[in-house]
Order: C-alpha cells, then structure tokens, then sequence
C-alpha cells in the first residue's frame, strides 16, 4: 500500500486522536506480584480509542483518505470496542459512519451503542443467520449497497492493513522482554505482532473463544497471512465459558488483579489473558525467570454490559 504520508499524516495531528506511532513511548506497569511481568498499557493510549483497535482502524482510515471515502461501514455486536472506535474516529475526521449491529434492535441502546450514536453514526440491526456471513464478500457489498463513496471494515479489522498496523505495539512493550502475551480473537494483532517482533522475543495468543477444532481455522488463516505455526505459541483452554463470558475462576482472578494491582481489566480480552500467563506462572518455573509483556488491549468500555463491574 502507498500513502501520501504527508498528507496523511496532517490529516492525523488532530489531538482528539491517539498519537501517531512515531511519538508513542514505551509504557508498561511491572505486576507488584511478579515484577519481571510487565502489562503494557494500551488502555492509557487514549481515553477513547484503546491501543489494539487505534492500531488496527489506523491503516485504514489513512486508506479512507487516500481514496477520498467519505462513508466507513462495519459490522460488531451492541457492546463492540470496534464499532465505538469507528464511530468517534468517524466523528472526529468527519466521515460518515454506519454500523451493523448483531441482533434485534432493542427497546433500549446499550452504552456502547448510545455513544456510537451519539458520534453519529447510524445503527441498523441484523439477524444472527445474516451476521455469521459478516467475513464474506457479499457481506461487504450489501452492507454499503446504497451509500455514496463507502468502505467496509471488516469486523476485527483482519487485513493486510490491520496486521501492519498491529506492529506498533512494539513501541509500548519495548524490545528487551524473552515473550510478549496477547489475547486472541480474529488474530490480527497476533500476526501483526509475530511479523514484526524482535529476533529475542517470542510471541504467544490467548485464544478467548472456544473452538472445538482445536483453532484450525485460525491457524490457517495466520499462515495465509505469512505467519507460520512455527513462528507463534498459543495457550489454549483459558476461554472460559465461550467468548465474552468468564467462568468463576477467572471472575475471581479479575477481582483480586484489580485489587492487587489497581489497573482494571475487561472481561473480554484482558481478564482471560491475564489469568492464562498467572495460571502458567504458577507451574512453570522457567517462565519465571523471563521478562515478559502482556498487552493490555484496553476495550474498558465493555465493563459496562457486565453488572457489577
């Protein structure tokens, strides 16, 4: 992909966005449990839009203005960190924003979906059938059949674009950790970390969803990308109750880790994350000995669809 980076870049400036990644600085927190663990903070990026969806929308907002789009149009359910990233990245370029919303339209918005509102972006709601097409072809252009000058953002942000975007992570973690852990789910930030990571660190994903295929299909998809099982370690069996939803283990975890360490947790990503490397930290004395990062992807947001957090 080529950019008019000057250009683009201006277009970027805008202090109601994240910094661009050249001026970001490592930040991360060393766990006060296991001070060779470090979180690197991807929720202190930006109130608003959380380091794992700016990296990711980044491309290709940058692509949006390349090709002079005026419409961005994705698809997530009514708690999506993806879809609340759009809306306010939409609202303050000035780009119009659509959003495709898994399940029936409610009698009253959640949160997330009055704020994406709010940045005016316009909601339509699908049915479950309609929305497990969401990665073909044919989604994509029915879901901007009628717009003027629209773009379709694949749900996750799987992309060449997306991948790349994803290497900016590095600038948070720093280069001097043995393995940098982080959660899983279309597995973007995964390949955009392994394609980019320093020689010395390994890289190692959390699945947060169950599948009974064993991740098949992801690992398929990583190697179309470039990025070969070799190259990557995943952690499987910490989805707990499916994706979203926490089992009582790691309920708990999320509260004493929040207690412990003052630095709040999602339950979607962070939470199983998190208490995947505690768990392998309790019986893996080589482990121990390693300085590691685990991305804090941020998505705060979503504590709001849990009661109690």
């Amino acid at each position: 992909m080529i950019y008019d980076t000057e250009a683009t870049l201006a277009q970027f400036n805008d202090p109601r966005l994240p910094p661009e990644p050249g001026r970001i600085a490592t930040d991360r927190t060393p766990w006060l449990a296991a001070p060779r663990v470090f979180s690197v903070r991807g929720d202190r990026l930006h109130p608003i839009i959380s380091g794992n969806k700016w990296f990711k929308l980044r491309a290709w907002l940058m692509l949006a203005h390349q090709q002079s789009v005026r419409h961005l149009v994705s698809v997530g359910g009514p708690y999506s960190n993806h879809l609340h990233a759009l809306a306010y990245a939409g609202h303050v370029l000035g780009l119009a924003t659509t959003g495709w919303v898994r399940g029936p339209a409610p009698k009253h918005l959640s949160p997330t979906l009055v704020d994406c509102q709010g940045w005016g972006m316009a909601l339509n709601f699908i049915d479950r059938e309609h929305y497990r097409q969401r990665e073909t072809a044919e989604f994509a252009e029915w879901a901007c059949r009628g717009l003027e000058s629209a773009m379709f953002i694949p749900e996750g942000g799987w992309s060449p674009e997306a991948i790349d975007g994803s290497s900016a992570w590095w600038r948070l973690a720093g280069v001097d950790l043995d393995a940098l852990i982080c959660p899983v789910g279309s597995g973007t930030t995964l390949a955009g970390l392994v394609r980019s990571a320093p020689q010395s660190t390994r890289v190692i994903g959390v699945p947060v969803y169950r599948d009974p295929d064993h991740y098949a299909t992801l690992i398929e998809k990583l190697a179309a990308a470039g990025v070969d099982a070799g190259q990557y370690t995943l952690w499987t069996g910490f989805a707990g109750r499916g994706f979203g939803r926490l089992s009582a283990e790691q309920r708990g975890f999320m509260a004493d880790f929040e207690q412990r360490e003052n630095i709040a947790l999602d339950p979607v990503y962070t939470a199983k994350t998190f208490h995947a490397l505690q768990h392998c930290l309790s019986f893996d004395s080589d482990l121990r000995e390693q300085r590691l990062g685990i991305l804090h992807t941020g998505g705060l947001q979503g504590r709001r669809s849990q009661i109690g957090l």
